[in-house]
């Protein structure tokens, strides 16, 4: 079995669980391939040099065929392991060193059980859609998709942004507000819920559209089928903007359009306990504190 370690720095909480997870790989005869930064946090930080086949930086070794990409650290190093495994459909298991955890679920409670599952080939897997954006500039470089959401924002707090959206041509509004956030179902538990956006179960085929901040409060959060085209403009009197996919930010201006629709290809997420998604939901909104339940 081959599996790749995508991980960032943890607390010294999790240095017993982080040592003793790669030593039941190594006994369990696992090709271990992990990132070159977790590697070098590993030795200096936690003092523990793991057995491994191959160090890689930004891309895995395209001739190995992986089982599944561990994702050590919190949601945000979840996401970044999406730009690892690409549209290779390796299985991703999300392993939570910090707080709150939504696709990052295994935790140090659940760690050695998830991996003997794992082992015995007893999970399953759901597809989970992104999105791709497109710019004539290609500010974002050669990774354009993202998991969670695509955001755009003011890059200070003294006026709005102006932000005409269109769905396959079809005009549907202009936000004046602090920004835009277009997310995937994955992401409707992350910026768009802060900004007062639905929570949309992860099978369902739809984008979402939050506005942050909008000047006018009739204007709600709106769910369209993902098959859609989805085309925003932007004017800022500061002539810049902040734009973000996921955890990746950057500064951009005069941008005539953005276009944003689903991506080609979808993220392998690993399922290893029942009914994981809402027994999420129940744990981490704290769903399951009223005394009637």
């Amino acid at each position: 079995m081959n599996i790749a370690i995508y991980g960032r720095n943890f607390g010294n909480s999790f240095n017993g669980m982080a040592i003793q997870l790669l030593e039941e790989l190594k006994n369990s005869n696992v090709s271990i391939y992990i990132n070159q930064k977790f590697y070098d946090f590993l030795i200096s930080k936690v003092f523990y040099t793991p057995k491994v086949v191959a160090i890689y930086e930004n891309d895995l070794p395209e001739e190995v065929k992986f089982d599944f990409l561990f994702s050590i650290g919190g949601d945000g190093t979840f996401l970044e392991s999406a730009t690892i495994v690409k549209g290779s459909g390796i299985p991703v298991v999300g392993i939570n060193t910090g707080r709150l955890g939504f696709l990052a679920y295994v935790n140090s409670n659940n760690l050695l059980m998830a991996l003997q599952q794992l082992l015995k080939g007893d999970y399953t897997t759901e597809e989970r859609m992104l999105i791709e954006v497109e710019a004539e500039n290609k500010f974002y470089g050669n990774i354009n998709f993202c998991l969670n959401d695509f955001a755009i924002q003011k890059k200070s707090r003294l006026n709005m942004i102006k932000t005409k959206v269109f769905s396959d041509g079809n005009y549907i509004n202009t936000y004046w507000s602090d920004g835009l956030i277009i997310s995937t179902p994955t992401g409707s538990t992350a910026y768009s819920l802060s900004c007062g956006g639905p929570i949309v179960a992860p099978g369902s085929n739809v984008i979402l559209i939050t506005p942050i901040a909008n000047h006018n409060l009739t204007v709600r959060p709106l769910i369209l089928p993902a098959d859609k085209e989805i085309k925003i403009t932007i004017d800022s009197a500061e002539g810049k903007v902040l734009a973000s996919l996921d955890c990746r930010a950057y500064g951009i201006s005069n941008v005539k359009e953005i276009i944003i629709r689903k991506a080609k290809f979808n993220i392998n997420f690993v399922n290893l306990f029942e009914n994981t998604y809402f027994s999420t939901l129940r744990g981490k909104l704290m769903w399951g504190t009223d005394i009637r339940n």
